[in-house]
């Protein structure tokens, strides 16, 4: 099993993946995804209709965000992300197992030290040693 690992939409993508081939996911850490609440809570939702040509909140593949996939599932979330509002991304309980408060940026995610350490934290929980 492996543990997938998504920044913002890819963390959406990384969340369908597990429910649909959860026999291979160990876990799902999504960092700054809008999994929760509408589509339309973030910054970038004009940018993704425009250059995914479809509207944000009908999608060309069926999808329920919100319903946790049937693994481990983290969301790491920041109050500082200035994309991604703090509410989406950490989702409510049950949506996710649990949820970690960084201070990062949106951007932050992908090279901030703490945004790395905390991914690597929930590499070794998953996988010690």
């Amino acid at each position: 099993q492996v543990v997938l690992v998504g920044w913002s939409l890819g963390g959406i993508f990384a969340r369908e993946i597990a429910k649909q081939q959860p026999e291979y996911v160990a876990k799902v850490v999504t960092m700054g995804s809008p999994f929760s609440g509408t589509p339309y809570a973030n910054n970038a939702w004009r940018l993704y209709q425009l250059l995914a040509g479809h509207a944000v909140d009908r999608p060309p593949v069926e999808a329920e965000l919100a319903v946790k996939p049937p693994v481990e599932t983290v969301a790491l979330w920041s109050p500082r992300d200035g994309i991604i509002t703090p509410r989406s991304a950490a989702g409510r309980p049950g949506e996710r197992d649990r949820a970690v408060a960084l201070r990062c940026t949106h951007i932050g995610f992908s090279n901030a030290e703490e945004a790395i350490r905390a991914v690597a934290a929930e590499l070794e929980r998953t996988h010690p040693g």
